[in-house]
């Protein structure tokens, strides 16, 4: 079970949830995400891909909300459709089944009751209520605007002879104020009464609950919140209230009859083993994650992002499907979109509109209806792989759009006997650890990464020219092979470096600069290489000696000892040999292999 741990360092809270990774990986992992929302972790079965995911998801979780859905029906906006005047409450009786994550109760069990001696069962269900400011115009407005558009669609639903159904919309209550639901300080008894004050109400099915049964139940009866729908915020208050059901027998009816005829208005009611469900552990936090086991048997987007069944009329929804529309309607907080094993099937088959939506900010193509679906900013989509014969290759069109994060398989012995604890996070960890943060980088074009780059330094030259001259080195390598990059790749190579030197806080004279260009030799241009020695054998020797400090003495990458002193590109030159290795061995090799 992950801790709830409090600490500022993503780093720490892996170590102390026991899973220890490389702290270069972990920053390569939080950078990229900055530069690209789709990364793409290949290594052994085991190695912790998408548990990092996972965590880093659960780390930033405590920001987000707890998803609802809502209509749009009149009081979600103030209007009283029967009055037909505004300013009245704002607000919603909210479906049940939202609170059975958050109440100790089962709202779908009966219990005993008792009234004058007489005894009966009765369904006693618990109501969330939810009201905003109704001084929030913004809000308001967003409301009132989808109310009438469903009165429109209303119209038009009568006139075609379709059965209309309600529009719902997400909404978000702050997880934070909704913990204030739940306390121990009360009255623990397996029966108790209460007062109830209104006879002709319990005459009638549905009664309300009078206010005493607080008192032996752990619930606060009401808790000032943040409602969020839309992007729109409100301060608002979250209700709790209980209703019973099934309940009138003839004798009861009976007896309240009685007391109505003389003149009493009030009564008491005995409930019985209405007790709290031992052992609740609540979730007041929808989660800002989905993990999605590929399928072999995929071969369109349907299992990621549902379909609109023509018989049944309902849109067949997903897991991904709600979280993608979760993270449209809370965009201040970022949604993690985990597709586990993604090489299992053929990427493009069911990934391609996905690609392209990534790239281009078109909407994706919803099967069976006319309607498509938006992939909001603060969904990141992290890819796992593993590798072995029932698992397929990716493409370049797949690689060429994400960054690719191998995770090494640490020795028994290396895991069992070394302090994997490497320090923290040396740069600006806030800067680092919000992956919306600079996520305009994106639109950052070349005049814009030059005008940046150029103002850094590293021993009298400056970075923009260094990396043109080392990105053309690397080009030329690949220019006769199969595996050249173009401008996409250049440029997400270019913002990577400076989101990595903002994380170093923007040093004028920077240093450090290899390390990070390193990560990018190794994440955005040898993921696409693999062939046959005839193939890529050159390539590799060639790439290899790229890495080097003394780049002209044509050494062999299997026959090398590599050390950081000896290379410009360390991590890079060791993947490198690794590969030429496998080469030589097996007469073919690729990145994942």
């Amino acid at each position: 079970m992950v801790e709830n741990l409090n600490v500022d360092s993503f780093y720490k809270y892996l170590i102390a949830n026991g899973y220890y990774f490389d702290i270069e990986l972990i920053e390569n992992y939080l950078l990229s995400l900055k530069v690209k929302p789709f990364e793409i972790l290949t290594g052994n079965s085991g190695t912790g891909k998408t548990k990092l995911s996972q965590l880093f998801a659960q780390f930033l979780k405590d920001s987000n909300f707890y998803m609802i859905k809502v209509t749009t029906k009149a009081r979600s906006w103030g209007y009283s459709e029967k009055k037909g005047t505004e300013g009245h409450r704002c607000g919603w009786t909210i479906f049940p089944e939202y609170v059975e994550g958050i109440v100790p109760y089962n709202i779908k069990d009966t219990y005993e009751i008792e009234v004058g001696g007489h005894t009966s069962t009765a369904q006693i269900k618990i109501f969330p209520q939810l009201y905003y400011d109704k001084h929030n115009e913004e809000l308001k407005s967003y409301f009132r605007e989808l109310y009438y558009d469903e009165k429109d669609q209303i119209i038009k639903d009568n006139a075609e002879g379709t059965k209309h159904k309600n529009q719902l919309v997400d909404l978000g209550i702050s997880c934070e104020s909704l913990q204030s639901i739940l306390f121990n300080d009360y009255i623990h008894s397996k029966e108790f009464s209460v007062k109830m004050n209104n006879i002709d109400s319990f005459l009638k099915d549905g009664v309300l609950i009078s206010k005493d049964i607080y008192e032996y139940t752990p619930l606060n009866a009401v808790v000032d919140c943040v409602a969020l729908s839309g992007g729109i915020s409100a301060n608002a208050n979250f209700h709790l209230k209980f209703r019973m059901y099934n309940y009138l027998t003839d004798e009861i009816r009976e007896y309240l009859n009685s007391l109505k005829s003389k003149g009493e208005s009030s009564f008491e009611l005995k409930i019985k083993n209405f007790i709290p469900i031992e052992n609740f552990e609540p979730n007041f936090n929808n989660m800002n994650y989905k993990i999605v086991p590929i399928g072999a048997n995929w071969t369109d987007n349907t299992n990621i992002v549902g379909y609109y069944n023509v018989i049944t009329e309902d849109y067949q929804s997903t897991p991904a499907y709600e979280l993608i529309k979760q993270a449209q309607n809370d965009p201040d907080n970022p949604y993690f979109l985990i597709l586990d094993e993604m090489n299992l099937s053929h990427v493009e088959r069911y990934f391609a509109d996905f690609l392209s939506a990534i790239e281009s900010g078109e909407e994706i193509p919803l099967y069976g209806n006319n309607e498509t679906l938006r992939l909001p900013k603060n969904l990141f989509i992290i890819g796992t792989v593993n590798v072995d014969e029932t698992t397929y290759m990716f493409s370049p069109k797949v690689l060429d759009r994400a960054n690719t994060i191998e995770f090494n398989t640490l020795t028994a012995w290396e895991y069992m006997s070394s302090d994997l604890d490497q320090g923290d996070f040396e740069g600006n960890i806030n800067y680092l650890q919000s992956p919306l943060i600079d996520s305009d980088i994106t639109n950052l074009n070349i005049e814009d990464l030059k005008e940046i780059l150029s103002e850094i330094s590293y021993i009298d030259n400056n970075l923009w020219d260094i990396l043109a001259n080392e990105l053309t080195e690397f080009q030329k390598i690949l220019k006769g092979s199969s595996f050249d990059f173009g401008f996409r790749v250049i440029n997400e190579i270019l913002r990577f470096m400076v989101v990595a030197w903002r994380y170093e806080n923007e040093p004028a004279e920077w240093e450090n600069w290899q390390r990070y260009f390193d990560a990018q030799i190794k994440q955005k241009i040898l993921p696409k290489l693999h062939g046959s020695e005839k193939a890529i054998g050159n390539v590799l020797t060639s790439l290899f000696n790229s890495c080097l400090e003394d780049r002209n003495n044509n050494e062999n990458p299997k026959n090398f000892t590599i050390t950081e002193e000896s290379c410009r590109y360390y991590t890079s030159a060791l993947k490198l040999q690794k590969m030429s290795k496998v080469l030589s061995d097996q007469r073919y090799v690729s990145f994942i292999n």
